[in-house]
């Protein structure tokens, strides 16, 4: 039954992972200079659907802290560490220097239409920021405050290892962001995403078996249900009365939304998974540059309007995850080696 579970719930995670880094490419793909021209019903459409993508980072938040601390004690501090440094820390360096490269190349050669149209001159300052600080790559923001997190995992654990202390350390934090406290630096670019993590954390600690049992239909009923108010809350932020503090209400309305996901995703039955689910990482890394290029060049052959724009998003964005699912998959098979260090899988 253990074995099962376990079964379960690596699936589950594997395609919650990838629709979540779909959610993640959609959200950019709105900002693609291509899209930028959408209007009318269009642009309603894509502002809509990118309400209900925002739940994908949170959700990656909570899942990794509640990963990282699942059966964790400060004795496997240094063995925690270590994996996340060759799942985290390696493929970020890579994937900004790859992103540095690419600026260098759109700022010296004529190939910065097809760099991601990054450009960035050659400097040490630059070239610093590029690897450390994801200085061409900015949705890589992400994972550099995942790692600075994890850096601290002994203090977080101090915080949530008794389930009240946890809810009050939890709390207290986000009754200071409501005040206005930030960290406002570039290390910790969100602090919400804080409130996120410590969630997951206590999670992982205190109730990991729920977070990875099976629940029947009903539940997930319930769960897609709560999260399609927490959509349409969203949505209606505009016309929300102004006493509503509305991004006061966001954070906890965040946590709900990501349970919320993360139950109704019990809907689907995860006795298998097919091997382009696990390439989640692979669509985060190179979602901006295959798609991008993708999106460009199908629009330099259909002519301009809404319309046009709508068969190029139905053509550009499952083509780009197809491609990226194929290059990872092919990679890992032949070159495993190589793939391990730009996906992490170690």
């Amino acid at each position: 039954m253990a074995q099962e579970t376990n079964s379960y719930f690596r699936n589950k995670k594997a395609t919650v992972s990838f629709i979540l880094s779909l959610f993640v490419f959609f959200i950019h793909f709105c900002s693609f200079s291509v899209f930028l021209q959408a209007d009318g019903m269009l642009k309603r459409v894509f502002d809509t659907l990118e309400h209900v993508a925002r739940v994908a980072v949170p959700l990656f938040f909570m899942i990794s802290a509640a990963m990282f601390f699942r059966n964790y004690t400060l004795r496997d501090t240094a063995k925690k560490l270590k994996r996340r440094f060759f799942s985290l820390c390696i493929p970020y360096l890579v994937w900004n220097t790859i992103w540095l490269i690419l600026g260098l190349l759109g700022y010296y050669t004529p190939l910065g239409a097809f760099a991601g149209g990054v450009k960035v001159s050659l400097s040490l300052e630059n070239v610093l920021r590029g690897v450390f600080l994801h200085g061409q790559f900015e949705p890589f923001w992400f994972m550099l405050q995942l790692i600075i997190m994890t850096v601290f995992c002994p203090v977080i654990y101090l915080l949530v290892k008794n389930k009240w202390v946890g809810i009050v350390a939890i709390t207290a934090f986000y009754i200071l962001y409501c005040l206005g406290f930030r960290f406002q630096q570039p290390l910790v670019p969100d602090t919400s995403m804080v409130i996120y993590y410590l969630v997951g954390a206590w999670v992982g600690v205190h109730y990991f078996d729920l977070f990875t049992g099976k629940r029947g239909k009903k539940p997930a009923a319930a769960g897609l249900a709560i999260f399609i108010i927490c959509c349409l809350f969203r949505i209606m932020r505009p016309s929300l009365p102004a006493w509503i503090p509305f991004e006061e209400v966001l954070p906890v309305l965040t946590v709900i939304s990501c349970i919320a996901f993360w139950v109704c995703m019990d809907f689907f039955a995860f006795e298998r998974c097919p091997a382009f689910l696990n390439e989640s990482f692979a669509i985060y890394a190179m979602h901006s540059l295959i798609g991008a290029m993708l999106a460009r060049a199908i629009a330099m052959l259909l002519p301009a309007g809404n319309g046009y724009l709508v068969l190029n998003a139905v053509l550009s964005f499952p083509a780009t995850v197809a491609i990226i699912c194929a290059f990872s998959i092919t990679l890992k098979k032949h070159a495993p080696g190589v793939s391990k260090i730009l996906f992490g899988r170690m």
